[in-house]
């Protein structure tokens, strides 16, 4: 297929101290591509059956465009996974053959792992593919990508246990709601095999009070850092264990 080496693809993206930027999608800089500003901004109007807006992302401490409440759901579990160092949306538009036809594509969003690895994704419905048109998009995406290096993925969705549980432990990812102090003797003593109660009981009284001890929990939650099976509902009988995560305590 003509571009799939990136030879015949151009990359364009909004550089925030170079403005618009036009060069070989073979030939992009991936950092200056996360760190640029959106391509397109979703369009607003009165009858509109998609919903646009902004995430506040604690990955990248700034607000994200969305287009759809699908994409938002996926902007939510990139943000909470530990692996994921940066996250940009909208970031760069594509433009080539595709199909014997020109093609232009503007994916919905682009990721940095914490390894250095960059994931390029675009979030439908699964009915979504069943249309040929769309389908070869996807296909012509992922070609180009992996020529460049670049993985890529279509996101269809996640199961609303998972979507629940990451939405309420979001409620503490912001470091000026928790105290180092606090999370610091959370992990220092944290027995593994405890219920969420146990955890809170033992802790309530080294850390001012309940509310406290909640709140370094569902932080150290949000961060990997401690973890639970996150197909079923967060109570006090939820057992904990440690997870993968990190916790830089120096940005707390």
């Amino acid at each position: 297929m003509a571009g799939i080496q990136g030879q015949n693809v151009s990359l364009r993206y909004l550089c925030i101290d170079r403005g618009e930027v036009s060069t070989r999608f073979s030939e992009a800089d991936a950092d200056a591509v996360l760190h640029g500003l959106p391509v397109r901004k979703p369009p607003t109007y009165k009858g509109q059956r998609n919903y646009p807006g902004l995430f506040w992302a604690a990955t990248t401490k700034s607000f994200l465009i969305y287009e759809s409440l699908l994409e938002l759901d996926c902007l939510w579990l990139k943000d909470f996974d530990p692996a994921v160092e940066w996250i940009a949306t909208q970031p760069f538009e594509m433009t080539g053959r595709c199909a014997g036809r020109d093609r232009r594509h503007v994916p919905d969003i682009m990721l940095r792992s914490t390894s250095g690895l960059i994931r390029v994704v675009d979030v439908k419905p699964v009915r979504r593919l069943e249309d040929p048109d769309t389908a070869a998009v996807f296909q012509w995406t992922s070609d180009v990508c992996a020529a460049r290096g670049w993985n890529y993925d279509v996101w269809f969705g996640a199961s609303p246990a998972l979507l629940r549980n990451t939405k309420f432990l979001g409620a503490a990812r912001r470091h000026p709601l928790v105290n180092t102090g606090e999370l610091t003797t959370l992990l220092v003593d944290f027995v593994d095999g405890r219920s969420v109660g146990e955890t809170v009981v033992a802790f309530k009284g080294r850390c001012g009070n309940e509310y406290r001890v909640r709140t370094a929990l569902l932080h150290l939650l949000w961060r990997g850092v401690l973890a639970f099976d996150m197909e079923s509902p967060l109570t006090d009988g939820t057992i904990l264990f440690l997870g993968y995560g990190e916790l830089d305590v120096n940005n707390v």
